[in-house]
């Protein structure tokens, strides 16, 4: 069994530099690992654990999008939170597109995996990048920085590529291969 998504690699040169910087502007009052840069991604389908029968018929059923480089361009842009401020799990970069290319490869992979059975997603499709699960947010520091740099640029991508991504879970961290 392998632990599967399907999902998008982020290659910006630019985020790569400034990636250094929000870790430092965010990580004193924002506890818990950050997500190595190797490792930021785009999620669009969470699928679990996956015989390698289930992964050749996911791979068969979407052929036309993976593993190809599409032309998109991504704007990394402010930051969020899941599943709100008042609770936030998951402290993410935004991701705008605005041709809507993201939501188009969302959409076509949640119908053709519906019809190998997976459930479509029931909430709105949000472009974003995790950068931290917090184990524990200072909300006094947290919520006046998240203000400051919610119109900034912290990088453009323009290409993408759609790709099934194994999940190695271990003590230390996470581990994401293509497949």
């Amino acid at each position: 069994m392998k632990r599967i998504f399907i999902g998008s690699f982020i290659n910006s040169k630019s985020l790569s530099k400034k990636y250094p910087f929000i870790k430092k502007e965010f990580g004193g009052f924002l506890k818990g690992k950050w997500t190595p840069l190797e490792n930021l991604h785009i999620t669009y389908k969470f699928i679990g654990n996956s015989t390698d029968n289930q992964i050749i018929l996911i791979k068969e059923s979407l052929k036309t999008i993976l593993n190809k480089e599409e032309p998109v361009h991504l704007i990394f842009k402010g930051f969020g939170v899941f599943p709100n401020f008042r609770n936030p799990k998951v402290f993410f970069l935004k991701v705008e597109n605005e041709d809507g290319k993201l939501e188009e490869y969302n959409h076509y992979i949640q119908e053709k995996l519906s019809y190998l059975g997976y459930e479509k997603e029931n909430k709105p499709f949000i472009p974003h990048i995790t950068l931290k699960r917090p184990k524990y947010v200072d909300m006094e520091k947290f919520l006046p920085k998240l203000k400051k740099y919610e119109e900034t640029i912290f990088g453009e991508q323009f290409s993408i590529e759609i790709n099934v991504i194994q999940s190695i879970l271990s003590p230390k961290r996470a581990k994401y291969i293509k497949i």
